[in-house]
């Protein structure tokens, strides 16, 4: 073994040993470690989130939790992403899928709106990055609500998960961070190693304060639990030898002592480059057409004038006055970019071959004016009235570069050359959005609060005129003439609700019901790709598609134990079918049913244990037969188990052995049998299940601490839900075997 193997290993094992059998010297103060449960605090309309509901999330008749930095710093260490630590952390939530991407990844068995700083990432046209927008060590916490809410605005049927970045220090003067990591497999191979370096610096002063965050990470190669490379994920693409800088920016300024104004802007780049491509031996074109079974070995010798990159881009800029005659009145305004490109790939176009690249280019900018009005009723029962409005305006483009087909194939896919070439990934397209809420929070009495608010939304979609990408190939390959798709509008509207009451039995015991309205607007761009050319675009052909939500549950909170207990149950009367030439908007009812539960308890002041467990099903009606089938996992996440098991040190340290458990199911798979094959809306593939462990921790020392991860700590072969269930066998790829992470922070 290497020096610097040597050296690494050594490290890990320090880490741990001084935990296990080491008598704890340092004088830091100890600290509760923060458990992914409810908790008492209040999430008000300020300059950094930009939210619009101010309440007691104890309070809240729904299911939430918040996240804090603590938490997200323990699962952090190495090379994991957003999506790895929250699909750990969130019961409800869909595990990691191991790619750049969250495509396919739900809540109750629907669609998340993301938010970063308050300000929406979930647009119309979603290229499913919104986790891979920020360094997850730049996040002072997430806030999470699982089930529809239409506050926010549109996309929110599952969900809604706030990344709230961190801000300037709470205490004056200046102060500072320097963190730096290291990460590898199990065999600490040379291609495997990635590493980390960040530097924060923070200032206030009386009416000034802001801070910076810059992170730079390198990720190395994937290896299975067999020591093989993995290949590369020719759909979404995925973080294997990725460069990233992320950048974390905020600037206040309290003009009274009532009045502030804060700007807060990110930067992200993400940049792949790659020496392995996927193996398309023994034969391209049947590896391609599905006539044999790819290898799913990384091959080395890639070269492209182009690989995968992800850059992304926020500006907000907020004003609050927290007394306008008694009121609090936030007004923000904000814009955002995005820039994503995908691997290059061949298809076929008729009976031809092609290759090509995507890059999606998405602008949004919006603002938001908030209004919070507290007064009471019947003298002491205290009243928060929310109210506001919001627009956002999203440009969306995609373009598909054409690549030399002869040498993609002479190279076996392994050297992409781009020949000038370009094609429409579909019209250029405007989405405006506009909307106005208003939402009541009441204490009806001692123990019981009620709330209740109404949306109203209007969302249109401009088109330009275009030329398919399909039909421009065509031209060019066999001489048929193109037509261009004319430009069109379509506008729709809803009115939303939301309904609920919580009731505090006891100190500890509450239980709550909820009822709320999401809805989500169809992705127009992606769905007008490869129309056909005599398609018009409508109002019915972008129809949004509408959430009723309904919730009951259970919640415990006491000095040791936090626990709850939701069962849900939601509906639509609408159903997103992918075919050859559109995405439609089908009128077949769905339903989508379930419960989860958690609970976090602490056996005395060194243990603390807990676990979390998610069910959910769902089905659509089919138009013909009028059965139920069963909705498939990149919509339903399969039940999904958590276990965690942490020792706190006197000191402030702690070691944490954590478990995930998928189950496996084919019902949907099954049930998609019995269908023919034009009328099936989905491909069903079944799911194998798997339980990985992790052991993570944390050693304080007295300067800095450390922090350390042993991650599939039994090297467990298997494959994560999103690389079984979507796409072809080019994307049924391993998921890593065990890999480490080491990391050292130090504050000042």
């Amino acid at each position: 073994m290497k020096t610097y193997q040597k050296l690494t290993l050594s490290a890990l094992a320090l880490c741990i040993s001084q935990q296990l059998y080491a008598e704890t010297t340092t004088n830091i103060q100890a600290e509760e470690i923060p458990t992914a449960t409810l908790k008492t605090i209040v999430i008000k309309t300020d300059a950094k989130t930009g939210t619009a509901l101010a309440q007691k999330i104890s309070e809240m008749p729904a299911v939430t939790q918040v996240i804090g930095k603590e938490e997200i710093a323990e699962q952090a260490t190495g090379n994991r992403t957003i999506g790895d630590i929250l699909g750990q952390l969130i019961p409800s939530l869909g595990t990691g899928s191991g790619s750049t991407s969250n495509y396919a990844t739900t809540m109750r068995g629907r669609p998340l709106q993301y938010l970063l700083n308050g300000v929406p990432l979930t647009g119309s046209r979603n290229i499913s990055r919104q986790l891979n927008s920020i360094d997850p060590t730049q996040l002072e916490r997430v806030e999470v609500l699982s089930g529809a809410t239409s506050i926010y605005g549109s996309g929110a049927t599952g969900g809604l998960i706030n990344l709230v970045t961190k801000s300037a220090s709470d205490e004056y003067g200046l102060r500072g961070e320097s963190r730096i990591g290291i990460s590898s497999n199990r065999n600490f191979d040379s291609e495997s190693f990635g590493y980390n370096v960040g530097q924060s610096v923070s200032f206030a002063n009386d009416t000034v304060y802001g801070g910076i965050d810059v992170d730079y990470e390198t990720k190395g190669g994937k290896f299975d639990s067999s020591d093989k490379r993995i290949s590369p994920d020719i759909n979404q693409t995925d973080q294997q030898d990725t460069k990233t800088l992320s950048v974390n920016a905020n600037l206040g300024f309290d003009l009274t002592d009532s009045q502030s104004v804060n700007l807060s802007a990110t930067h992200y780049n993400n940049q792949q480059d790659t020496d392995y491509g996927a193996d398309y031996s023994p034969n391209i074109v049947k590896v391609l057409t599905g006539q044999v079974k790819p290898t799913l070995k990384a091959v080395k010798g890639f070269t492209a004038d182009n690989q995968p990159q992800t850059t992304a881009n926020s500006v907000s800029l907020n004003y609050n006055h927290d007394d306008v005659m008694g009121s609090n009145l936030s007004v923000t305004g904000y814009y955002r970019d995005e820039q994503g490109s995908f691997y290059p790939r061949a298809t076929l176009v008729g009976t031809k071959g092609v290759v090509l690249q995507s890059e999606a280019d998405i602008n949004v900018k919006g603002a938001s004016l908030a209004m919070q009005t507290p007064f009471a009723l019947s003298g002491d029962r205290e009243v928060l009235l929310s109210y506001g409005a919001d627009y956002e305006k999203e440009h969306d483009e995609q373009t598909y570069y054409g690549h030399n087909l002869n040498t993609f194939l002479a190279s076996n896919g392994l050297k992409v050359e781009r020949n000038g070439k370009e094609y429409a990934g579909g019209p250029k397209t405007d989405i405006t959005k506009a909307g106005a809420f208003v939402n009541a929070d009441v204490d009806v009495t001692d123990k019981l609060h009620a709330s209740a608010g109404v949306r109203h939304q209007k969302i249109k979609a401009k088109t330009d005129a275009f030329v398919t990408r399909n039909d421009k190939i065509k031209e060019e390959l066999f001489g048929a003439p193109a037509t261009e798709v004319v430009a069109g509008e379509a506008e729709n509207d809803a009115t939303l609700f939301n309904v609920g009451a919580s009731y505090q039995i006891n100190p500890t015991h509450q239980v709550f019901v909820n009822f709320s309205q999401g809805f989500a607007f169809s992705d127009v761009f992606r769905g007008l790709r490869d129309v056909k050319s005599d398609f018009v675009l409508t109002d019915d052909s972008v129809k949004p598609v509408s959430v009723d939500s309904y919730a009951l549950g259970w919640n415990i909170e006491s000095a040791n134990t936090q626990a709850n207990l939701t069962g849900f149950y939601n509906t639509s009367d609408k159903t997103v079918k992918f075919n050859k030439h559109k995405v439609e908007v089908l009128d077949n009812d769905e339903r989508v049913y379930g419960a989860e539960a958690s609970v976090s308890h602490k056996l005395d002041d060194n243990w603390t244990v807990g676990s979390s467990l998610a069910y959910t099903s769902g089905q659509y009606k089919d138009s013909k037969s009028g059965d139920w089938i069963e909705l498939d996992a990149t919509r339903i996440t399969p039940l999904k188990g958590t276990a965690f098991a942490q020792y706190n040190f006197e000191g402030g340290s702690n070691i944490r052995l954590q478990a995930t458990a998928i189950d496996g199911t084919d019902k949907a798979h099954k049930d998609n049998q019995t269908l023919a094959k034009a009328d099936r809306i989905q491909k069903a593939n079944p799911v194998k299940g798997y339980v990985t462990a992790d052991l993570v921790g944390q050693v304080n020392l007295k300067k800095g601490h450390i922090n350390y991860g042993i991650y599939n700590l039994t090297n467990t072969d298997y494959k994560t839900v999103y690389h079984q269930s979507t796409y072809g066998e080019m994307n049924r790829l391993n998921a890593k075997g065990t890999n480490y992470g080491l990391s050292y922070t130090i504050e000042y």
